[in-house]
């Protein structure tokens, strides 16, 4: 949609409206010249957040429904570097399936703040049953629900960070790209055997 960026609702749940800002089409926050960007990108204001009615948050473990829609003050210019993504139809087994995120967050998690330029990287996603199990071998209670995913690789090598909340997890098939989860949560950065935990957007897409 023209008009709706979707996001993680802890992000977002308490911002005041008038506060929250949506740039689309940004790779390099700073404008630093680090990176070529031939084309700009777009400021827009919001007028609504819709968080998800099921919204729950735990402060020692995973938010449930971590969702929110942000409403913007106008619809979206569609150009090269700004295109709507899909959302999945049905359940799909993702199991084993490799996902991109993408985000602003840290790279590494001792740092004190995150990247100014856009990064991606490629993570694995795995059944919940494996996450709680990789989970428990570090000791960790985590209680996951369906409207879970968790994605990242058994030695922790590539991993959504703090900073990152609230960016895509995406799928390619078939040639389209689909918006499959959102990122919530994680114990630790990048340590093995401790995926990044996101909210499947399987469970909800026709909410």
């Amino acid at each position: 949609s023209r008009r709706f960026i979707a996001t993680a609702a802890h992000c977002i749940q308490q911002a005041r409206i008038r506060d929250i800002i949506v740039f689309l089409g940004e790779l390099d926050t700073q404008n630093s010249g680090t990176v070529s960007e031939p084309l700009p990108a777009e400021r827009h204001r919001v007028i609504q957040k819709i968080i998800h009615p099921r919204f729950q948050f735990r402060i020692t473990q995973p938010d449930r429904f971590d969702l929110a829609l942000l409403k913007l003050s106008r619809p979206a210019g569609y150009k090269s570097h700004i295109l709507p993504i899909c959302l999945p139809v049905g359940q799909l087994d993702l199991t084993g399936v490799n996902g991109m995120i993408a985000g602003w967050g840290k790279t590494e998690a001792s740092t004190g703040t995150g990247t100014s330029i856009l990064r991606t990287a490629s993570v694995p996603i795995i059944s919940l049953t494996e996450c709680v199990a990789w989970h428990e071998s570090k000791n960790i209670n985590v209680e996951l629900y369906n409207e879970m995913l968790c994605a990242g690789h058994l030695d922790g090598r590539m991993d959504a960070c703090l900073g990152d909340s609230g960016s895509p997890l995406i799928v390619k098939i078939k040639e389209r790209h689909f918006l499959v989860g959102i990122t919530s949560a994680g114990f630790g950065c990048g340590v093995e055997k401790q995926p990044g935990i996101y909210h499947n957007v399987m469970k909800t897409s026709k909410l």
